[in-house]
């Protein structure tokens, strides 16, 4: 009688738990990421999506949480010269200086980002990796004096408004710079042959007559400046008054251009860094003379601290191969969308997509539509009053990018591309309520997506990407559900998915339905990459690229 009953209540368990693992299984479609295998739902790819690329041109690139620094040429896009305009900030305000000050070494310091790889427990040496660099190859590197006060404020506006500045004024800087090279060590690698160096940097003291290491750090720039300049700036004459805040200091130093370029044995190669600037740092050490009560003279050694701090400007120099400048400008097509798609960051492009086709007839009532324009795009209106008369329940839709291979081999890819409301500016609501995180902050709302899926083979050292895929779920639901308005969503590639701020581009786009912002995340990220758009023909020639098209990817259940 034990044993019975014993076995009927682990029957009924298991019963419980299975309906408990199939209810469960329904209602976590479409809330997570979920795999090829759909359950049997219906799959709809017939809805309407034409993309098309659009051309942004200059942007404001002031004050940018992140700054691109160096000479990068793309194969496919061209190539880009990204320098930056920093001013520069006092670490202490009037500091005490000493007496006859005379300087001995300056030093400016700049992390990159990077992350550990390995340490030798023998030796205490670490090997790191480098983020966020493109490229490999030496570059010029030069570091001026600034002469261009940036200011706080737009004058124009009445000193209401934050001043802009963009993408494109580099001439304008370069007239307005020191033309002497602060930079100007005899080693080439601080200038000339300047190269982004994975190395753990180093110092050393002497201890026992022998050298031993003092400090380490993870890999950075460590450039020499040209002491006689700052033995001037800080300690001449002319600085009499200037180090007691930095509002006067700002205005007699007005900070520092970092201008980089193709280094001269390498016009075609190059290499380009994402940096925080404001993390940048000068390091003046000096000595000074001091007398002791009885007269003894000795001279002790002295820091002043240097920030790059205050505001900013990342400049962009393009010259993009003719191909992709065509492909942005002229050659695309807003009324049928485009057969590639080109999102390229810093001042480079977008694409524009619309979602269900065209407004022609209205919705069906009792089997007939009025024939009449709603406002509402057709099939939208198919979704919302089905013709049998039965509510969809949408579990999940997709927008699919497929990678086009051939025009990126070889190519740096961005890790990411961002789908927004073109028409507000905003992120779509499938951005908002995902709280997914990932390995790393970049990799966050990850259920949204829109992260390179890499190819897997074990035989490949260096993984392509094949495609990009961002989940849109709840912007179709409230399409559907909630009548909400059927806006243009804008495509661009990412820096990181937590920035989703804007930024002003100097020239508002042309075009039916102009715009003036960009997301701030693809200014800083100078990448870009090739993209199957909706308008490949369906023939044989194109019948490969025909199955990777755009296309919108609606799974959805019937209510009995």
């Amino acid at each position: 009688m034990q044993n019975n009953s014993f076995l009927k209540l682990l029957f009924l368990v298991s019963i419980v738990a299975f309906f408990a693992s199939c209810d469960k299984d329904f209602n976590e479609i479409g809330a997570d990421i979920i795999g090829d295998d759909h359950f049997g739902l219906i799959q709809d790819t017939t809805k309407t999506v034409i993309a098309y690329n659009q051309s942004i041109g200059a942007v404001e690139s002031s004050n940018l949480t992140l700054n691109a620094l160096g000479y990068y040429n793309n194969d496919f896009f061209g190539k880009t010269r990204a320098s930056v305009v920093t001013q520069v900030v006092l670490d202490t305000l009037n500091q005490t200086i000493g007496t006859t000050p005379t300087v001995t070494k300056v030093e400016l310091s700049l992390p990159y980002f990077s992350h550990l790889k390995e340490k030798n427990t023998t030796t205490g040496d670490s090997t790191y990796y480098l983020d966020s660099i493109n490229g490999t190859a030496k570059i010029k590197l030069g570091v001026y004096e600034s002469k261009y006060y940036l200011r706080d404020y737009d004058a124009t506006s009445g000193f209401i408004d934050g001043q802009k500045y963009y993408s494109d004024a580099t001439s304008e800087f370069d007239s307005n710079k020191n033309p002497t090279r602060l930079n100007d060590d005899t080693d080439a690698s601080q200038n000339d042959q300047f190269f982004f160096n994975d190395a753990e940097i180093k110092t050393y003291k002497t201890v026992d007559g022998a050298q031993v290491v003092d400090t380490r750090s993870a890999p950075g720039m460590r450039l020499k400046l040209n002491n006689q300049f700052f033995q001037d700036k800080l300690f001449g004459t002319g600085a009499a008054g200037k180090l007691l805040n930095n509002d006067v200091f700002k205005r007699y130093f007005n900070g520092l251009y970092l201008k980089a370029d193709n280094a001269d044995n390498s016009p075609n190669q190059g290499s380009l860094a994402s940096l925080n600037i404001k993390l940048g740092k000068i390091i003046v050490t000096y000595n000074v003379t001091v007398t002791s009560a009885t007269g003894a003279v000795t001279i002790k050694e002295k820091k002043f601290g240097i920030s790059l701090g205050g505001n900013s400007v990342n400049l962009f120099e393009n010259d993009y191969n003719t191909g992709y400048a065509t492909q942005v400008t002229s050659a695309t097509n807003a009324t049928t969308g485009d057969y590639r798609l080109y999102p390229k960051g810093g001042a480079g492009s977008m694409a524009v997509i619309k979602l269900f086709g065209a407004d022609v007839r209205g919705y069906y009532t009792n089997g007939v539509a009025p024939q009449i324009a709603n406002g509402v795009a057709d099939e939208l209106d198919d979704l919302r009053h089905p013709f049998d008369g039965q509510k969809l329940l949408v579990n999940e839709a997709n927008l699919t990018f497929y990678v086009d291979r051939a025009s990126m081999t070889e190519l740096e890819e961005p890790n990411r591309i961002y789908l927004y409301d073109l028409n507000n500016h905003t992120p779509i609501i499938d951005y908002y309520i995902d709280g997914s995180v990932g390995s790393t902050s970049k990799l966050n709302k990850k259920i949204h997506g829109g992260i390179l899926e890499k190819d897997v083979l074990s035989s490949i050292v260096t993984k392509r990407g094949i495609k990009y895929k961002i989940r849109l779920t709840n912007h179709i639901i409230n399409l559907i559900s909630k009548d909400s308005t059927n806006v243009k969503l804008g495509l661009v590639v990412t820096e990181s998915i937590a920035t989703s701020g804007n930024s002003k581009l100097k020239n508002t786009t042309s075009g039916a339905n102009p715009f003036s912002k960009i997301p701030t995340s693809s200014v800083i990220n100078t990448l870009g990459t090739v993209l199957f758009g909706n308008n490949i023909p369906n023939d044989i020639a194109n019948k490969a690229n025909y199955a990777k098209r755009l296309k919108l990817e609606i799974y959805y259940t019937k209510p009995n």
